[in-house]
């Protein structure tokens, strides 16, 4: 890409761009607004390519500049963070899906509690729980110190679990994966 090979771009945009959309939609819950800050981050990255250093994690990369892209935006049009759409994340994203109506209903419960939460704390849980980050990568990704990271984190999940606890019997077992 650095030397200006149209198809490396093509390939990054490719295997990114959803990933992105999802997780841009944990930080501001606007679609048009995310899907130009996904598009302005390949045009910057695109623009800037000479420049740019190979990172260690070209996700990370991507991830923490749109992220820089969205909260800007954010703070010149003074969005709404208040939720997840429906559709922004999947728990099994990544795994064959079965056809239960436990799971499903498992998940849409769980979604709907998370979407509750203040939009800080939706985000951190995204990245924690739904994208798998360390503690360190979410701090140096947010800019939250370490222990108010651990603490937002703590706070998210027991509201989770009370929030859980007050649904049917089916969800126990999702209660219990939150005590962690």
């Amino acid at each position: 890409m650095q030397q200006g090979d149209i198809d490396a771009l093509a390939f990054f945009y490719e295997r990114y761009a959803d990933w992105l959309l999802k997780y841009g939609l944990s930080i501001v819950y606007n679609r048009e607004s995310v899907q130009d800050g996904v598009q302005e981050l390949f045009i910057h990255v695109w623009n800037r390519r000479q420049n740019l250093s190979i990172p260690n994690s070209v996700k990370f990369y991507l991830m923490s500049s749109l992220r820089r892209i969205l909260l800007k935006e954010i703070t010149r049009e003074r969005l709404s963070t208040d939720d997840f759409p429906e559709e922004s994340i999947s728990l099994r994203e990544h795994e064959e899906l079965s056809a239960s109506e436990l799971e499903t209903n498992v998940h849409k419960q769980l979604m709907r509690a998370v979407r509750q939460l203040p939009a800080r704390q939706q985000e951190v849980v995204f990245l924690r729980f739904f994208e798998k980050l360390s503690y360190e990568q979410i701090s140096e990704l947010t800019g939250l110190d370490y222990q108010v990271l651990r603490n937002t984190i703590h706070r998210s999940v027991k509201t989770l679990q009370k929030q859980l606890a007050h649904s049917a019997d089916w969800l126990l077992p999702l209660i219990a994966l939150l005590n962690i």
